[in-house]
């Protein structure tokens, strides 16, 4: 049985009616729902519903968030919010104690067997967002104790909305506006956002109850919200081909994990769905369907609101959406580890992955950091190939600062750069090439490494190289005569250093004619913006083992 839901406001709120519809369906029937994105409209997949005298009875779908405001505790899923909250606060506390304080915390908890305080529910962000934003409303509540009251008069307004029975209308509380559900609400909204969102106010009088309902079910299925400061930044799951079942379980385990910040937040969240997802298919044994697709054509992206308080009143200051990072397609089992290695090269943390993330060296809080985290945000919401490289070039950067000043940094890996670039944008007929190498190992050796001879006190040891990737950007933007100028006296400089530093016996690594040669037909062919960014990205990154005698530098 297919039942379709139309995308009228092309933002959030349609995913969470659609998510909401499917999980409303997986309770009438007890069957899985297959969601599917098809531009305009939703499309659910299910077994044919029961007769309606067979239907059992159906929940919320969501929980109560109890106040002890709200007078007697209903019945069914509710969440203490105020008991839920001071969980979260002895945690917090807890975990920032030090000292005498924390030992003593320590010892009473051995006392009853646990390592740190028991964690809130899972569901305590979803209730402390929709706490900050209340600001009078209650219709999810007040919806709740309406369908919780009579199972019976409920089932019939489902089947009613459903077209499963004709019957007189069934009036449900009338459910007031707010922005967390209808994004297209917001005051304040600016782009980047859907093309169809303008700000204004929605009518309470065309809000339809059982559309909203189907949100508020959906938004426990879908959406994570993640406070900063007192202000939240919200994604929304968007379904592209996946069964609800598989979603929650993304969503759930997306939640466990610590993830915050501002960009950093933005990228983490995108590339852990990515890897929660290879990890949940097929293709490594499990359920989910991504064999031969690539991961946006299961799960499209995530949208994200960002919500500013205003001491009273908090407004939707930022709509976006981006994809999920789909750069190949995932075939074999090879293709799902090589992808997720590079995910755990870019944002691993130790403890989890094993490997700490190149990108953690990226500070927020460093204005001079800030610009390449945008450009790797940049690159995942447009997937282009040369903003990826204009990362790469500005993460150089960030390396020689870093390594100058004796502070920590990793590069990224050539393996890792092979994946991306050769598995996902075919550039191996340059980076495959022996030319191509010697060049990017010149450079290797110019600057990363001849900056770990000079804090090693070396000799002999090389000049290093701080401007060479600012020169070379800023020849390829004047032209490929100037770059290969450019390209051509650095080969010399260093074939004579390597000359000087072998002291009558070869063994430094030296560039040949032929190399050169091979580059410059490359540029001739490809542009030199395209062959000179690959270089630099190449050039800055580590390879798995030292590529030449004097390339023994290890950043970590």
């Amino acid at each position: 049985m297919r039942f379709e839901v139309p995308k009228y406001t092309m933002t959030y709120a349609d995913t969470l009616r659609a998510v909401g519809l499917a999980s409303l369906l997986e309770e009438i029937t007890g069957k899985g729902v297959q969601v599917q994105d098809c531009g305009d409209r939703f499309l659910l997949d299910t077994s044919e519903l029961p007769p309606f005298e067979q239907w059992p009875p159906i929940s919320p779908g969501y929980p109560f968030i109890y106040l002890k405001t709200d007078g007697e505790r209903p019945p069914g899923n509710v969440l203490d919010y105020e008991r839920e909250k001071e969980r979260a606060d002895q945690l917090k506390d807890f975990r920032r104690a030090t000292g005498k304080k924390r030992d003593a915390v320590m010892r009473v908890l051995a006392e009853q067997g646990l390592v740190e305080p028991p964690q809130p529910a899972t569901e305590y962000g979803m209730a402390l967002f929709l706490a900050s934003m209340r600001k009078g409303w209650s219709s999810d509540k007040q919806l709740y104790l309406w369908l919780m009251e009579d199972p019976e008069r409920t089932s019939l307004w489902i089947a009613k909305n459903l077209g499963v029975v004709v019957s007189e209308e069934i009036d449900a509380p009338a459910v007031s506006n707010s922005q967390v559900f209808n994004p297209i609400s917001g005051k304040g909204v600016h782009r980047p956002k859907p093309d169809s969102t303008t700000p204004g106010s929605i009518s309470d009088k065309v809000l339809d109850p059982f559309a909203e309902w189907l949100k508020f079910r959906g938004a426990y299925r879908a959406m994570l919200p993640y406070r900063q400061d007192s202000d939240f930044k919200v994604f929304v799951i968007e379904p592209a081909d996946i069964r609800l079942s598989q979603l929650e379980t993304l969503r759930g385990e997306l939640l466990q994990r610590n993830l915050w910040g501002g960009i950093r937040l933005d990228i983490e969240a995108a590339l852990y769905l990515t890897q929660l997802l290879i990890q949940h298919s097929d293709v490594l044994g499990n359920s989910i369907a991504l064999h031969r697709r690539r991961p946006a054509e299961v799960i499209r992206g995530l949208h994200q609101a960002y919500f500013q308080s205003l001491g009273t009143a908090a407004a939707l200051m930022n709509y976006s959406f981006t994809t999920l990072p789909s750069w190949f397609p995932i075939n074999d089992r090879d293709d799902a580890n090589a992808f997720i290695a590079v995910i755990r090269e870019h944002i691993g943390d130790k403890q989890r992955d094993g490997v700490t993330g190149c990108l953690r060296s990226l500070r927020e809080d460093r204005s001079g950091d800030v610009p390449a985290l945008q450009q790797y945000r940049k690159w995942l919401m447009t997937g282009d190939l040369m903003d990826f490289l204009e990362f790469c070039y500005r993460f150089a950067l960030h390396l020689v600062g870093q390594w100058g000043q004796n502070e920590w940094a990793r590069a990224m890996t050539t393996i890792g750069l092979d994946t991306i670039t050769g598995r996902g944008y075919q550039m191996q007929d340059i980076t495959g090439t022996e030319g191509f190498n010697s060049i990017a190992m010149a450079i290797r050796s110019a600057t990363v490494y001849a900056i770990a001879s000079q804090q090693k006190k070396q000799s002999p040891r090389r000049e290093v190289r701080f401007g060479l990737a600012q020169k070379w950007k800023q020849k390829m933007k004047a032209g490929k005569e100037e770059f290969v100028a450019a390209l051509c006296e650095f080969v010399q400089e260093y074939n004579w250093e390597s000359e000087k530093m072998d002291g009558g016996v070869p063994k430094h690594h030296k560039v040949k004619t032929q190399h050169l040669d091979e580059i410059i037909e490359l540029i001739d062919k490809r542009g030199a913006e395209l062959v000179g960014m690959l270089l630099l990205a190449y050039g800055y990154a580590k390879t798995a083992k030292a590529d030449s005698p004097d390339d023994n530098f290890q950043e970590d």
